[in-house]
């Protein structure tokens, strides 16, 4: 535990995923994708979904082939964004309760918190704005942009390296799923795996270092 430990808070910085990771948003993900699907009058599985859309990202496109849907995918994404929206602002999206401690730890141990998602930044900062219990020390958030390629691609990671003039040494990623890790792998990081009700059942074949639920890392960084 106290190797972990130390790992993680002699890095530089914490590059974290957000939707799974640092916010337990992607059942309202999903909501707002089953919502955007009834467009082409498609039942989006719930089931299926954290495999597909989080764990391994096929998404639209995917669930597009695997039902031969005649619907547009750029308009599906284009709906679901809107209700995606509509859903936070109802404050739909909260983070998961560890996660202040957690941030505070490392920030107390002058480890840099960054966020790195596939959700666009507008969406990151509107979650972040409507918790005020306590300041969450929150660094940078890197948040896809055009011209980017989404996880399983490497672009977010090493935006963020940039951003931050770091090496992949001197960074540790957390991740949900499978693509986040794979995207770790692809720009040189190390990664630690948070497991969740939603992907306890899924397995990887690429690498991490360890696989935790958030009350074990609270754990492990509180001793």
């Amino acid at each position: 535990m106290n190797v972990l430990r130390n790992t993680i808070l002699s890095k530089k910085a914490i590059l974290w995923d957000f939707d799974g990771c640092l916010c337990d948003s992607e059942k309202v993900h999903y909501l707002a994708y089953a919502k955007a699907f009834q467009l082409c009058n498609h039942q989006l599985s719930e089931y299926d979904y954290f495999e597909t859309f989080t764990h391994t990202g096929g998404g639209v496109a995917k669930e597009i082939e695997l039902y031969s849907l005649t619907c547009d995918p750029e308009a599906i994404r284009k709906e679901k964004a809107k209700i995606y929206w509509e859903l936070i602002l109802s404050k739909k999206a909260q983070f998961y309760s560890e996660i202040p401690k957690i941030l505070n730890i490392t920030a107390q141990n002058n480890v840099i918190n960054a966020i790195a998602s596939n959700s666009p930044a507008k969406e990151i900062e509107l979650i972040i704005s409507q918790y005020t219990a306590t300041h969450l020390p929150i660094d940078k958030i890197i948040g896809l942009e055009a011209g980017m390629k989404k996880k399983p691609a490497p672009d977010l990671y090493l935006k963020a390296l940039k951003d931050l003039n770091l090496s992949p040494s001197e960074v540790i990623v957390f991740e949900d799923s499978e693509r986040g890790l794979i995207a770790a792998k692809e720009a040189g990081c190390e990664a630690i795996w948070i497991k969740t009700d939603l992907n306890e059942r899924f397995t990887t074949d690429a690498p991490y270092i360890s696989r935790m639920t958030h009350p074990e890392l609270l754990e492990i960084l509180s001793h």
